[in-house]
């Protein structure tokens, strides 16, 4: 924070327009049953019409056994009346495994004169329905993400190659967000079992998701300073077993968020039901934004 400041006073000292300067971050905890924890950083830094978020994502549980972390870079032209982004980022090796991925995402929005740059849905929306004024709004775009999954047991690399495309729109409506996506993914080598967030999940899991359904309703203004949210998400799973329960779950999320302008604060519970058994999940989270 402190050389984030410094560096904010020389852009001021040299004459350039510190107002163009927007920042956004923060940092989310998730706790679960089985040891399960785990934090993401991401902080975000725009001039004018491009921003860059670099995040650290670090997780574990008794299964895993280990530490893992995932880092990433996202960068983005913002405009009012779309978003295009692109992103890189790896999982370094633990306990063999080890991930890499580079993606790109396109948002428009259908009504650019009722909101600035931060989107309803998808990867642009901050995380939070902060986007968006007046009576309504209409955020439609799509995403693509290509993961390298590879496991170093033995002698030799074996691989997962696992592409997810995602459609997503978000609309602002009288006093209700809404948002919801569709992701599709695709195979091509299955010899190590892939590690991930499924849209709309808190918690990262073992699995290879086929399809996955995510909606959500934010409720602005209807408490003093609190937002409510809820939100649901279905995943079916490849090579899973209708018999054994284990070839789809689903996910309810509730949760309230504080926007103080410059400080947010959130608190989620979210309830996984998979193989016919339920399990909670806990997200807290504090960022700063100006």
């Amino acid at each position: 924070m402190k050389k984030l400041i410094v560096s904010l006073a020389l852009v001021a000292g040299l004459g350039l327009n510190a107002s163009a300067w927007y920042f956004d971050g923060g940092l989310t905890g998730t706790t679960g049953p089985d040891g399960y924890s785990s934090y993401k950083l991401n902080v975000l830094i725009g001039h004018e019409n491009l921003a860059f978020e670099p995040s650290l994502t670090r997780y574990t549980s008794d299964a895993l056994d280990k530490d893992y972390s995932t880092i990433g870079l996202r960068g983005a032209l913002e405009t009012e009346k779309y978003t295009v982004g692109g992103e890189v980022g790896t999982t370094p090796e633990v306990n063999n495994y080890t991930n890499k991925y580079v993606g790109a995402d396109i948002t428009f929005s259908l009504t650019p004169t009722s909101g600035g740059k931060s989107r309803l849905a998808g990867p642009g929306s901050r995380g939070m329905a902060r986007g968006g004024e007046g009576v309504t709004r209409v955020d439609v775009g799509a995403a693509l993400k290509h993961t390298i999954h590879t496991n170093s047991a033995g002698t030799s690399d074996l691989d997962t190659t696992q592409t997810a495309a995602t459609l997503f729109a978000g609309a602002k409506v009288l006093m209700l967000n809404l948002s919801a996506s569709f992701t599709g993914y695709s195979y091509g080598d299955e010899d190590a079992t892939p590690q991930g967030f499924v849209t709309g999940h808190t918690f990262l899991t073992a699995n290879m998701p086929r399809s996955s359904v995510n909606a959500r309703v934010d409720i602005p203004s209807t408490l003093p300073m609190v937002t409510p949210f809820a939100g649901y998400t279905m995943t079916k799973y490849k090579n899973g077993s209708s018999a054994l329960k284990t070839d789809e779950s689903s996910a309810i999320m509730l949760g309230g968020y504080v926007d103080l302008n410059m400080v947010v604060a959130n608190v989620t519970y979210q309830i996984f039901n998979y193989a016919d058994e339920n399990n909670s999940f806990v997200s807290i989270g504090a960022g700063l934004k100006f």
